[in-house]
């Protein structure tokens, strides 16, 4: 049943692909855009109806199984299809489940559109229901994907802006600053920002004992908001 029903969902994408789509958003993606091409309008109906079908026929298990499956190929729309599922399936969220997730942000999620989606929409999830700790997730800033980094700080934009979380988002923010990739970067600039919403003063100082060491553009991201200048205080000394 895993095949006929990947079977059917592969077979709409390939019948409704659509080049010009493929180039009008490839130019939002640096690391490349392996797409179909999918209208947008025809989409979001399509998945929640393949899921309802995967509900009917599948175990929670084997709906994970066909959506590895998806995500794996690197297609855009298996993968956002892939994790839609992976969505809709959180009264089932366990300890595995956040271990196959985690193996996903190794593996497969390979685009700043999915893994902020993931984190918002699914990590977020994880910690709020206290599936696992924020311990847990915090110890992928150690891992070697890009993308696995960016989800720490980025699912803790979510938790800050809904949940407080000010001590834990600067800790998580220390561990990222000197990163050397640019969508961690984006991140842990996006997480400051949020935090200084909450708490401006204890985000300031955080910045001004920074603002000489951390990319400029951690600090761009962080300091958006703020007055343009106040803004002054943060630029980096040049030697």
């Amino acid at each position: 049943m895993i095949y006929e029903l990947e079977k059917k969902i592969r077979n709409f994408l390939k019948r409704n692909a659509d080049k010009k789509i493929v180039q009008k958003y490839a130019r939002y993606f640096k690391e490349g855009y392996d797409s179909y091409g999918i209208d947008w309008d025809k989409f979001p109906d399509k998945r929640e109806e393949w899921f309802r079908l995967c509900e009917q026929k599948l175990t929670s298990n084997e709906i994970l199984n066909l959506s590895e499956n998806l995500i794996k190929t690197g297609k855009y729309e298996e993968a956002s299809i892939a994790l839609y599922f992976f969505i809709r399936l959180r009264k089932n969220y366990n300890n595995n489940m956040f271990n196959v997730i985690g193996d996903w942000f190794q593996k497969y999620i390979i685009n700043w559109a999915h893994c902020d989606w993931a984190c918002g929409d699914i990590l977020y999830f994880f910690i709020k229901d206290k599936i696992v700790s924020l311990k847990e997730l915090a110890k992928w800033s150690a891992s070697p994907s890009k993308w696995k980094r960016r989800a720490v700080p980025v699912t803790l934009v979510k938790l800050v802006s809904k949940d407080g979380y000010i001590k834990e988002g600067l800790s998580v923010a220390q561990k990222l600053m000197l990163d050397s990739e640019r969508v961690v970067h984006q991140g842990v600039g996006w997480l400051l920002r949020e935090i200084w919403k909450k708490s401006s003063r204890e985000t300031e100082d955080f910045l001004y004992k920074w603002k000489d060491k951390a990319p400029r553009l951690v600090i761009q991201y962080a300091t958006e908001k703020i007055d343009k200048e106040k803004r002054k205080r943060f630029r980096r000394v040049e030697k």
